[in-house]
């Protein structure tokens, strides 16, 4: 996980460092290119499929729609592939509630790529205040996305943060080798 994250060390009256203070004015999540000028290029020459863009949240739909649709109520989809066929999934959720594809995971061939775009909530009333947004809570809830992708024993994982869509964490993992 790519995290750019600066802390001032609180030393005691010795110089030991006793405690850590992250400063809220850094970043945490790296920016990345425009996800459509990206994600051509990174799966170029894979099989990919998108799973059911029309049910992923509005900001990455039509990022999604760009690849062959692999529906939940399909038994084959991206142009006649199943799920152990393929070579990348795509697919988009909501970062506080994430809902991945738990019907096709299973069924990935060892080595897949997993790209997860990941929507934040949006947050009317802050942005109506003029509050500013609050990136640790982004960060947290990414962090967790991480954290739940290694338990199921998924490998070489990266995160980061789209600069357009604004603000969509981007996740990706490899299928468990058996």
């Amino acid at each position: 996980m790519k995290l750019t994250r600066r802390f001032y060390a609180l030393q005691d009256g010795f110089g030991d460092t006793t405690s850590f203070k992250q400063d809220p004015l850094v970043q945490i999540h790296l920016p990345c290119p425009p996800l459509a000028e990206w994600l051509p290029v990174r799966l170029a020459g894979m099989k990919v499929a998108a799973w059911a863009p029309k049910q992923a949240p509005r900001r990455v739909r039509s990022v999604l729609a760009q690849w062959p649709a692999l529906a939940p109520d399909e038994a084959s989809g991206a142009g006649g592939a199943t799920p152990d066929q393929l070579d990348a999934l795509l697919f988009g959720v909501s970062l506080e509630r994430p809902e991945p594809p738990e019907s096709c995971l299973p069924a990935l061939a060892p080595g897949t790529l997993i790209v997860e775009l990941a929507v934040p909530r949006p947050r009317v009333i802050r942005g109506l205040l003029g509050l500013e947004r609050r990136p640790l809570a982004r960060a947290a809830a990414g962090q967790s996305r991480v954290l739940q992708w290694l338990a199921r024993g998924y490998y070489n994982l990266e995160q980061w943060e789209s600069v357009d869509p604004h603000g969509v964490v981007v996740t990706l993992a490899q299928a468990r080798t058996m």
